[in-house]
């Protein structure tokens, strides 16, 4: 048995949250951005395009990317401008490795919302638009199949060869990232927002930034690209919706099919064991059991039920109509409000003689007062590899 766990960011308290909007708008964040600066950049995203768009709501979120060893290396150079054009030409040549563990748990959480039935739109600045990318393809090529046609992207400085499905993007004409070979070339002409008058005196590393140029109100490229973003919104198709969603959702699927079966086992905090023989507990269900092959398999929690205390989530290799059994990759995706983790794991049905796997628990706890206080989510890992 092999697990990898994969996580982005948690954060642990929030009001209680159960049905999902029916957009999802994510931010993935460019090279040198530090968590705080990503979350930045996405509520300013969201205080700009606002909290509903067509009558139908918006969720934000972010997918993160870390560039740790960009970081490492701008601290060594002496000369940033130089050192910024030789990262730009890594990424674009794919020299600069695109973290998977990253890029998975990007595209579980894009999965995961449009099985819940929300449309999914990533805006992505800069090095995001290579995630993003790549994340559309595994979205397309993966089992079990989404509504594809719930996904887009919009790119913004992008330095790739096209944005998605040749998706729209926005490149204002001092950024740096159009000294990109093959980059996707300016499209905007960067003015005051006032006087009209173009702006040539910023610098081309400045003129990159997500919030402090592309999102400014003193230049006129916002509007244009709230517009554009409203756009690429009305593209989007309502997936049907597979799963249903709470303030805990847990989703497992496997890549395996023709009769191979993986079940989930959820125990709740009242020891109440969910899993196909009894599929409805104290505080959730598992509402979709998959007995042939991919999944998924889900449980989510309701929010009239909802208990504080400890949630164990475990999986079991239950059966494979080949003989000896295959040894199959199971990918489980635990989401809370705020928090998002995916635990991929190899299961081979000898070795585990069948036992249930512990992946992790979630404990909910209240802030300040215990009966009243904001709800606190915090998810563990309890695997090994």
């Amino acid at each position: 048995m092999k697990i990898i766990i994969l996580f982005l960011l948690s954060s642990f308290a929030y009001a209680q949250q159960c049905e999902p909007e029916k957009f999802r708008v994510v931010f993935s964040n460019g090279e040198l951005t530090t968590p705080k600066q990503a979350f930045t950049a996405m509520n300013e995203l969201a205080l700009n395009l606002g909290d509903n768009y067509a009558d139908e709501g918006i969720t934000y979120d972010l997918a993160y990317n870390y560039s740790d060893a960009a970081f490492k290396q701008l601290l060594q150079t002496s000369d940033q401008h130089l050192w910024y054009m030789n990262l730009a030409k890594l990424i674009y040549n794919w020299k600069y490795q695109v973290n998977t563990p990253e890029l998975n748990q990007h595209v579980e959480k894009y999965r995961e919302a449009i099985l819940q039935g929300q449309k999914v739109l990533v805006v992505s600045h800069s090095q995001g638009n290579f995630y993003t990318n790549l994340a559309q393809r595994m979205l397309t090529n993966q089992k079990p199949a989404i509504t594809i046609e719930s996904f887009g992207t919009f790119g913004i400085a992008t330095p790739t060869v096209r944005v998605g499905n040749n998706d729209a993007y926005l490149t204002n004409h001092l950024d740096i990232i159009t000294l990109i070979p093959s980059s996707l070339e300016a499209n905007w002409t960067l003015r005051k927002i006032d006087s009209g008058k173009v702006i040539d005196n910023i610098g081309s590393i400045p003129a990159h930034n997500f919030t402090q140029t592309y999102l400014s109100p003193y230049y006129d490229i916002k509007p244009e690209i709230i517009t554009k973003i409203k756009q690429e919104l009305s593209k989007l198709t309502d997936p049907p919706q597979v799963v249903k969603s709470g303030s805990i959702t847990v989703t497992l699927t496997w890549n395996l099919t023709t009769k191979n079966d993986v079940d989930l086992h959820i125990f709740e905090p009242n020891q109440t064991h969910v899993y196909f023989e009894n599929k409805i507990g104290k505080s959730g269900y598992l509402d979709v059991d998959n007995t042939q092959g991919f999944g998924p398999e889900h449980y989510y929690t309701d929010c009239k039920k909802l208990q504080t205390g400890e949630y164990l989530v475990g999986i079991k290799y239950y059966s494979d109509s080949f003989v000896p059994a295959r040894p199959v990759m199971t990918t489980v995706t635990i989401s809370t409000p705020g928090s998002t983790r995916t635990f991929i794991t190899e299961l081979n049905k000898t070795e585990t003689n069948s036992n249930l796997i512990k992946l992790a628990k979630i404990i909910i706890g209240r802030t300040g007062d215990p009966i009243n206080g904001r709800l606190k989510y915090q998810i563990i890992s309890l695997a090994t590899d």
